[in-house]
């Protein structure tokens, strides 16, 4: 393999090229660019530079010195939410020095800018051409279009090369400032500024939409492409210079321009510096994209935090150890799933098999990072290629891991490196300043400690202690560097003297040290270390004082510390402070922490109120003394979630009540060993012991425990999320992990199949929520192209609809379906499942394919879910591809794809905008680290992507499947854009993988990393290619291991050596039999012998790959089962069982006797009280005579068995009798307890997936008592505190209570309920705005109350009045509002509250509107108004406003001068009453207002 690397490499030498890894910038770009940069360098040498005094003063050396401190000391000083370094420091002077190169584009990054932008490169000359509006629209309707779907695009290139021009309105700056300021102020009636034509360059065949686009984009008034296409001046090079003519004129005494005498010879401002950088990065044109592109390394490895650095076997032995003791074999605070190897997770292993695992397992680990650091291996081609270095102890997974914490090592190595290098530099300054004398000498001790440090809370605990002691000396010490580096007559030397005399610190630990209480805090008996070493064992006796504390603290009384207790509270604040920053009682303590905390819980007032029983923590709501490592997965995240929402109160701790009572907390345990005491009887000793006990109170107490709890946090925090991202992780495995969907029955019809090509075609049918929209239907060819598409308006409506022509518009639409689906004849039928009409939807279609004949073959019928592709559908990548499909169309051509092979639709959402993020992955994903998720999304895809394999030519001829090769093993968006940057330049086409380094200037790393996953479809590029194409170029057998293939073909075979092995291999594919008889182990032991190492494995996969080249090792596709139908269309799950929800009755379910003749043997029944005779079964009463009962009986629907209801997530329930009451004798007829269409709440005891059904229960004690299924109480469950809880908010509610009664009233109509006005007001909660309900008034039985919703949280009670009552429960025959008379209920929604209703809308949705906002906000609208104001001074800004006080009411509010006005406008039914005038519209009111705001008005609202 090295041999034909090598070979590769020279023929890229050859070519100019270059692949070695060390690349220098001006290797990254063209050839043609070095030459004309050469030149240009060589005429900047005869010219006379010109330098400003603003360039003569750039070197001044005034730098901040507070910024320089803080770098000095990033990493060590206390600060417990470090942020992680910028690893870019090392090459901040180079990149500094090679800003102006790197901010160039080459040829290659203008194709891709052109592409991104649709603009196509024309060369000078020309003349002027000037469009008419016609053409111009013409130009813009083109632009709608995907230039994929306009034209070919080889055509398209040959015809742009044929007429490549472009022409100039007008010579380039020519503009004066003056004429600029000048057009400022004229603005075109759609509010752009007219463009400067004499600054505009014209294209010929560049659509001026398109640089409009390109304006817009980068934010450039003047997008000159001049500037990256002048082949005659580089944009960003020696740009201080005149362009060559300029220079000849002034040489020749010519006059010049004044725009030209004025200009400077400073740096000319570029393209480059106009765009914003972020752009420049998202559309992967910055200058270290193009550095990472050329970079002959992964990219990945480039992108690390910590940059991959080689190391050697010492290193990787100690790392492999440290990997395997913090990444598999340790143990979490919380309760999380077991982080070991993944072989070791199986059960089944015996304890010997355990143990030897785990012996070898480092071994493993450091033959996976000789391969990471060292040979630059990504982890694919590890897992694929090196499978016996690491494969019995290391999958995928775990190599991931071990990749991952290698760059935790990294940047741990580096950080302690960091605080070596400081503390040596301070030991320096000590060792030769003389002003250091009194300082704490840094000790080999303390470097000894730094290089014992294992984790990065040690690291924080020695570096803690060197900010103490050494932190207010840094400055100082950096001033003091600067000042040797200065020479004795330096300037400079002064001005650093007085700023290392004038450095200083005062916080309250330095005011004691500079105040020598430092020497009554070492008369305490132990030194700080003394005190951490004896917490092992007392090697050290405490060194007693013979004076009494106080006695002793009188040589230190001072200004500062005026009294001797003031000295002793000092000298303990030291001691205190020293004791908390010793590394080794940080270590003991905070392990003494952790196994005792605990965490409390319990709900705010608001969470009381919000979290109900179907709420995640109802059952851990109320939470006390539970251990954190009873915490399990993800519950810490979801109690820090409801915390910042105001839900919770939280709080971690280390002593409970009891402890506290009983004198066990972790303070009084610790004191308890007498770590600072002295065992001595005497008065004086025991004063010392009580001084020396409230030090280490004070250490505990003030200063670790606060440390301690907010790494507890911060840790708890960080394994809750990690979990979350592992189950969006396995969330999105189980969405990919399907093979693509293939069909299985052969097509009769050959010229069908010549029509429309072969492979699977996908018949997608997308249908909106709203019924009132167009459904669409989209036809996808095996390759996810549109070949055809079907609009269909009424697909969703009902065939047994009782609506008029509801069932024959659907019959229509079925029609237009069948006829489609004969012509087109596809495989497979895919529904989007976006709720129940999915499931109604595929009953329809499997109907109407039972009638269609002359289709042979079964069109299978598949509910899809079609999250991902209503992501699609909303993004701007939708937009690009589809410019003239509606979002619903879009969205079926995304679920047709999702059928037809998931793993590159998701990959379709990996973008520059993110949006695979988008996607639902678990509840809790908003919560994590947007970076963190997304990086463990993309090892998901890298995993799939590489098991699968990338066929390049199929991503440079459908570009939707492009977005699979930034996951290729060492390539990255970057390298995978230039990659088809390059093909796409030369015939769109990828012969074999040699290409990959002769054609595409792939280094040997990357081309190792990435080959054996580009496969090459060999069949389809021998059509299109005369040349040579090597069959193992589509098989997973990797280039350097071809020779092993064709040996094991030409020893199957049985020929001679010296045969041709390309024929034997070809033999071999065709018939792979024959390669079962080869001795794989002993060809491997040859090639361990002849030195290529262990291969006993690899020929193993070799032999397979012969047998089957890149066969899809997914999951093949299966039909979603029935219970993940009913989650997907319903959002039900195991875990809906228990839950309360709201029903609406639909009606009676009846039974009828099983036997015919058990009819007649139950005699009818006789009401006493009517006379009047009842049937049996369903007991009807209104029966004259015996007679009439028997002849009912043959049309009797049966016996009432219970009550059918329907829920919001369109699944039915039942409730059987004895679940409708806890008294089921006391009703015969369910219809005596509910009425149909009436609302219920039930609570589900069943789910039944297959009949998209459940059985409920409302009765009052189920209703009340039982609890969700998964939702048990927690152990550690508060009961206590929440019925305490529950007794105030009752007792509150009482007293808060305003006693409302109403009578209960009948009455049929669907608006219509038994609520209160606070219940109504709920209800309406999930309303769309205008929905009313009606309920009984609190007046009397004579007066209804209609609540509507004006806006959210705006509710509106209006009262109705009844008259013409025939008695006191019915509804009145009029119905009174004020004056106005209705006939009944539905005339008051149509001609009241309906108006009112549009009118409030129309407010709602007015442009000046101000949303979020209420009329009673004054000060926020004042505010808004002021601003607006400022903003354009001439006119006068007004908004509006809802009145929460005054429902109905809406405010314009107003700023004429300097004082704002408010007044109210009210909305009728008969439109809006303003200034005791009645408008018809919104718009009537406003332009009144506009003409008569001066008057005064009659109310003002104030």
């Amino acid at each position: 393999m090295s041999e034909f690397l090598d070979n590769q490499a020279e023929e890229s030498e050859n070519s100019g090229e270059t692949t070695d890894t060390s690349i220098d910038d001006d290797d990254l770009e063209p050839r043609a660019k070095r030459q004309r940069k050469q030149k240009k360098k060589e005429k900047a040498k005869k010219k006379k530079r010109i330098r400003s005094d603003d360039e003569d003063e750039e070197d001044d050396d005034g730098e901040d010195d507070e910024a320089k401190i803080q770098k000095e000391m990033a990493g060590f000083v206390v600060d417990e939410d470090e942020a992680d370094e910028d690893e870019g420091d090392d090459n901040e002077d180079d990149d500094r020095s090679e800003k102006d190169d790197d901010l160039e584009l080459d040829d290659e990054d203008l194709d891709l800018l052109n592409d991104n932008l649709d603009i196509q490169q024309r060369p000078a000359g020309g003349r002027v051409v000037i469009e008419s509006d016609e053409e111009e629209d013409d130009r813009n309707k083109n632009n709608l279009y995907d230039k994929d779907d306009l034209a070919d695009d080889d055509d398209r290139r040959s015809d742009y090369k044929e007429s490549e021009r472009h022409i100039y309105d007008g010579e380039e700056g020519s503009g004066t400032e003056s004429e600029h300021s000048e057009d400022d102020f004229i603005v075109t009636d759609d509010g752009q500024q007219p463009q400067h034509r004499h600054r505009r360059y014209r294209y010929a065949d560049v659509p001026e939409q398109a640089i409009d686009d390109a304006r817009e984009i980068f934010g450039v008034d003047d997008f000159n492409f001049a500037e990256f296409y002048d082949e005659d001046a580089e944009p960003g090079e020696d740009e201080d210079e005149y362009p060559e003519d300029e220079e000849q004129e002034e040489l020749e005494g010519g006059d010049i321009s004044r725009s030209r005498k004025m200009k400077p010879k400073g740096k000319r401002a570029t393209l480059m510096d106009t765009i914003e950088p972020a752009e420049l990065e998202e559309k992967l044109l910055a200058p270290m994209d193009k550095r990472i592109q050329l970079d002959d390394r992964p990219e990945r490895f480039q992108l690390r935090r910590v940059p991959m650095s080689e190391a050697d076997e010492h290193e990787l032995e100690f790392e492999a150890k440290w990997i395997y003791q913090y990444a598999f074999d340790n143990a979490t605070l919380s309760e999380q799933e077991e982080s070991c190897l993944t072989v070791l997770s199986n059960p089944d292993l015996r304890i010997d098999e355990r143990a030897k695992i785990a012996m070898e397992a480092p071994d493993k680990i450091k033959e996976a990072l000789k391969f990471i650091r060292n040979q630059l291996f990504e982890v694919p081609f590890i897992a694929f290629y090196r499978k016996e270095y690491v494969e019995s102890c290391l999958v995928i997974n775990d190599l991931w891991k071990v990749y991952q914490w290698d760059e935790k090592w990294c940047h741990l190595q580096q950080r302690k490196k960091r605080l070596l290098e400081l503390m040596k530099r301070m030991l320096n300054y000590q060792m030769e300043n003389d002003n250091a004398a009194g300082m704490r000498i840094v000790t080999e001790q303390d470097m000894n400690e730094v290089h014992g440090v294992q984790t990065v809370e040690g690291l924080m605990d020695v570096s803690t202690k060197f900010q103490l002691y050494y932190g207010p000396e840094v400055p100082k010490m950096i001033d003091w560097e600067k000042i040797q580096n200065l020479s004795e007559d330096d300037p400079e030397r002064e001005a650093a003297e007085m700023r290392f005399r004038a450095a200083t610190r005062t916080d309250k630990y330095m005011l004691c040290i500079q105040n020598g209480l430092s020497g009554m805090a070492s008369r305490f008996g132990l030194t700080p270390l003394q005190f951490a070493e004896n917490l092992d064992w007392k090697r050290h006796d405490i060194v007693q004082e013979d004076e009494e504390p106080l006695k002793a603290t009188e040589q230190y009384v001072c200004q500062s510390f005026p009294t001797s207790e003031a000295v002793l509270a000092g000298a303990i604040h030291v001691v205190a402070k020293q004791l908390s920053r010793e590394p080794k009682v940080r270590e003991l303590l905070r392990l003494r922490y952790r196994l005792r905390l605990k965490i409390s819980v319990c709900p705010t007032k608001k969470g009381r109120e919000e979290i109900d029983e179907n709420h995640k923590l109802w059952p851990r709501r109320y939470i006390r003394d539970k251990p954190v490592a009873s915490l399990r997965h993800d519950e810490y995240l979801w109690y820090v979630q409801a915390r910042a929402g105001g839900l919770l109160n939280l709080k971690l701790h280390c002593d409970t009540e009891e402890d506290i009572r009983y004198k066990k907390t972790l303070l009084q345990e610790f004191l308890s060993e007498q770590p600072y005491h002295r065992d001595e009887y005497s008065r004086v000793v025991d004063m010392w012991n009580k001084v020396r006990e409230e030090a280490v109170t004070v250490c505990v107490n003030n200063f670790l425990l606060p440390v301690f709890e907010r790494e507890a946090h911060e840790r708890l925090l960080q394994e809750a999320r990690d979990y979350v991202i592992k189950q969006s992780t396995q969330n999105l495995y189980d969405r990919i992990k399907t093979a693509a969907y293939r069909n299985m029955h052969d097509d009769d019809d050959d010229d069908f199949e010549n029509r429309f090509g072969n492979g699977t075609r996908v018949l997608s049918i997308v249908y909106p929520e709203e019924r009132d929209q167009a459904s669409f239907c989209a036809l996808i060819d095996q390759d996810g192209q549109v070949l055809d598409h079907l609009r269909l308006v009424h697909i969703t409506k009902s065939m047994n609809s009782k609506k008029p022509g509801e069932a024959d518009l659907k019959r229509e639409d079925m029609i237009h379906l069948r006829k489609f689906i004969e012509k087109r004849r596809p495989h497979v039928i895919a529904i989007c499942g976006e709720n129940m009409d999915a499931y109604y939807l595929r009953r329809d279609i499997e109907s109407l394919l039972h009638e269609i004949s002359g289709i042979a073959k079964e069109i299978a019928v598949e509910i899809v879910d079609n999250e991902a592709a209503k992501v699609y559908m909303h993004s701007k990548q939708a937009v690009t591809e589809f410019p003239n499909y509606p979002p619903i169309l879009r969205q079926a051509v995304s679920l047709g794809r999702l059928l037809l092979d998931p793993l590159i639709e998701y990959a379709h959402l990996c973008n520059t905008d993110d949006d695979i993020l988008c996607v639902s992955y678990h509840p809790l994903q908003n919560e994590v680290n947007k970076e963190e998720l997304l990086f463990a999304l993309s090892l998901e895809f890298i995993n799939r992507v590489n098991e699968v394999g990338v066929d390049v030519n199929r991503c440079l001829e459908h570009s939707h499947t492009s977005y699979l090769l930034q996951f290729v093993c060492g390539l990255g968006p970057r390298k995978a854009v230039h990659l088809l940057k390059i093909l796409k330049q030369n015939d769109n086409l990828l012969e074999s993988r040699t290409k990959l380094v002769t054609l595409c200037r792939m280094g040997p790393k990357v081309f190792m990393n990435s080959a054996g996953f580009i496969k090459i479809d060999t069949a389809k590029v021998s059509e299109r290619t005369d040349a040579y194409v090597e069959v193992l170029d589509g098989s997973r057998v990797h280039p350097e291991t071809y020779e092993w293939a064709r040996k094991m073909a030409v020893d199957a075979l049985e020929i001679d050596d010296a045969a041709d092995p390309t024929s034997a291999l070809e033999e071999i594919l065709q018939n792979p039999d024959k390669l079962k008889d080869l001795d794989l182990d002993a060809f491997a032991e040859e090639l361990a012998r002849q030195g290529f190492g262990n291969k006993s494995i690899t020929l193993y996969d070799i032999r397979a790959e012969l047998n089957h080249r890149y066969k899809d090792l997914r999951i093949p596709y299966e039909s979603p089962s029935a219970e993940r139908i009913f989650t997907m269309l319903t959002k039900e799950t195991s875990d809906s069982i228990g839950k309360l929800v709201m029903g609406r009755v639909m009606h009676i379910v009846y039974r009828k006797p099983r036997d015919p003749e058990e009819r007649e043997r139950v005699p009818p029944i006789r009401d006493e009280r009517t006379g009047q005779w009842k049937c049996q079964y369903c007991y009807k009463p209104d029966f004259n005579n015996t007679n009439e009962v028997w002849q009912h009986i043959d049309s009797c629907p049966g016996q009432p068995v219970g009550v059918k209801v329907r829920f919001d997530s369109g699944i039915t329930g039942f409730i059987p009798n004895k679940y409708l009451s806890d008294r089921p004798d006391s009703f015969v007829d369910p219809s005596e307890r509910v009425r149909r269409n009436q609302p219920i709440y039930c609570r589900i005891l069943e789910l039944d997936p297959d009949k998209f059904s459940a059985t409920c229960s409302c009765r009052s004690s189920d209703l009340r008592g039982l609890q969700p299924q998964n939702s048990e109480f927690d152990r550690y469950f508060d009961k206590l505190k929440c019925q305490d809880d529950d007794e105030k908010d009752k007792k509150l509610r009482e007293q808060r209570k305003i006693v409302t009664y109403f009578v209960k009233r009948v009455i049929s109509h669907p608006s219509f309920h038994n609520v209160t006005f606070k219940d109504a007001e709920r209800m309406l909660q999930k309303f769309e705005q205008g929905e009313a309900i009606i309920r009984p008034s609190s007046k009397s039985v004579s007066h209804l109350t209609v609540t509507w919703k004006v806006a959210d949280g705006i509710y509106q009670h209006i009262d109705i009045k009844e008259e013409g009552k025939q008695h006191q429960f019915s509804l009145g025959k009029t119905l009174l509002i004020g004056t106005e008379e209705f006939e009944d209920l539905d005339e008051i929604l149509a001609r009241h509250i309906q108006p009112m209703a549009a009118l409030a809308r129309d407010v709602l949705s007015h442009k000046y509107f101000l949303d979020g906002k209420l009329a009673e906000d004054r000060d926020a609208i004042e505010g808004y108004l002021f601003d607006e104001k400022k903003r354009n001074p001439q006119r006068i800004p007004y908004t509006l406003t809802p009145s929460q006080d005054y429902p109905g009411k809406f405010v314009i509010s107003y700023l004429p001068r300097n004082k704002a006005k408010h007044e109210y406008m009210t909305v009728t039914s008969e439109g809006f009453r303003f200034r005791q005038q009645l408008f018809q519209s919104l718009e009537a009111v406003l332009a009144w207002f506009k003409v008569h705001y001066r008057e005064p008005p009659p109310g003002m609202y104030r």
